[in-house]
């Protein structure tokens, strides 16, 4: 088995039921970020080697409690004791592994990549009185429905990162044709509540605004966070919805376009 510390800050198992092997392989990253990653799996001993933590080891596999998975665990680790790889405190002793080559493409490829794809629009709120906040979102995705969850994507130095974990719940939103104005505010205005002086906005339950005319606005408990490179993902399950018969609109190389319906193809 092998962990990978990847510079995206994403920490996955390989091969978890490969016990011939165990090692941690090493994206290039940053010292300050890879230092956090070790710290989440075990600890360091010297520069080529990790102590892994056996619980982590068991909570990556995805596989812990099935008997041949236990069984095959379980003798990895007597053998690894026997030669003298495990601490007291049971950590295993495992060899790093730098990867030299991580080919990806350019920023300027990537954007012009994701200029390509289209997305809905959604405004993103939370908190509640003079501490509400609010985004445009164009990474709003379904992710559950049993149970219901949606996620989005915030990057970590955005004025709504803080707020959003500070609050644990959000509103998404999702833009109809006729919100260009509420749009326009939220993108423009200074956090607080100036963004929300344009639009039909009315408060949640908790507190935070709702938009009535969205065509869809989803109300949501964050369940869980993930970081990946620049951004978190926010991953919220869905407590209330309300819908109406607006028509969504679309974000497309860096512009807003409305959606038209294809005619029938003519045999």
């Amino acid at each position: 088995m092998r962990i990978h510390l990847t510079n995206a800050g994403a920490i996955t198992l390989r091969d978890p039921a490969d016990f011939r092997r165990l090692d941690v392989l090493i994206d290039p990253q940053p010292q300050d970020r890879l230092e956090q990653a070790i710290a989440r799996i075990g600890r360091r001993e010297d520069e080529d080697h990790i102590r892994l933590a056996a619980p982590v080891l068991r909570f990556l596999s995805n596989q812990a409690g099935d008997p041949d998975w236990e069984a095959g665990f379980a003798n990895m680790v007597a053998y690894a004791t026997k030669a003298g790889w495990v601490d007291a405190d049971g950590h295993i002793r495992a060899h790093i592994t730098r990867n030299d080559a991580d080919d990806v493409v350019s920023l300027a490829e990537f954007k012009a990549a994701m200029r390509g794809l289209p997305g809905g629009i959604s405004i993103i709120t939370t908190g509640a009185g003079e501490s509400v906040a609010g985004m445009v979102v164009s990474s709003l995705t379904s992710i559950s429905a049993e149970p219901p969850m949606v996620g989005f994507f915030v990057h970590q130095t955005s004025s709504m990162h803080r707020v959003l974990l500070a609050n644990g719940r959000f509103v998404a939103n999702i833009l109809g044709e006729y919100h260009e104005g509420v749009m326009s505010s939220v993108l423009c205005a200074p956090q607080g509540p100036a963004r929300f002086a344009t639009g039909a906005w009315d408060v949640s339950p908790e507190g935070m605004p709702v938009l009535t005319d969205a065509v869809t606005s989803l109300e949501c408990e964050i369940l869980c966070t993930q970081t990946l490179g620049t951004h978190d993902l926010i991953v919220g399950k869905i407590r209330r919805t309300t819908c109406s018969d607006a028509s969504p609109v679309v974000h497309y190389k860096a512009a807003t376009h409305r959606l038209s319906q294809c005619e029938p193809a003519v045999a």
